[in-house]
């Protein structure tokens, strides 16, 4: 990654639904920093790719958002890959999917995803879902301010 890792990777094919998320983290007010790629590929050469030098610390994000229904590598692939490694197996990853297919949130669960979100359709909810992820995992309100209570 670059010098420092974003708070949240977003692996979305949709340019639309990318730039849907950037502009509800600015109408939110948010603080979190946000890099975006476009395929599960891209996803995991970033991740899994050349180990940092000696002595530095792994550069990866807080939150990762993960979209199931890419081209060239699919979500459940990036997730498998991402949890058989032990350098990314402790990494916060949520798909962030329109699929609402319970097979799908069962496969996601199974592979290790700590949650699953579906896509919003309205721009106010997708302003609203956004701010919900960042209040249950990073811990901050929408102004990145650490939250009080993670439960909710």
């Amino acid at each position: 990654m670059s010098l420092s890792a974003p708070d949240i990777l977003l692996i979305e094919d949709s340019p639309t639904t990318a730039e849907l998320f950037r502009f509800a983290l600015k109408s939110n007010k948010s603080a979190s920093t946000v890099q975006i790629l476009n395929d599960g590929l891209e996803a995991v050469e970033l991740l899994l790719g050349d180990p940092p030098s000696a002595g530095d610390p792994p550069m990866l994000p807080r939150l990762v958002l993960l979209d199931l229904h890419m081209p060239r590598l699919d979500g459940f692939e990036v997730l498998k890959r991402l949890r058989a490694d032990e350098r990314t197996r402790g990494l916060s990853i949520v798909v962030y999917s329109s699929s609402d297919e319970e097979a799908d949130q069962r496969e996601a669960h199974r592979l290790g995803a700590d949650g699953y979100i579906r896509k919003p359709a309205g721009y106010e909810d997708f302003c609203r879902t956004v701010a919900e992820i960042e209040r249950a995992w990073l811990g901050s309100d929408a102004r990145g301010t650490v939250a009080r209570d993670r439960s909710g």
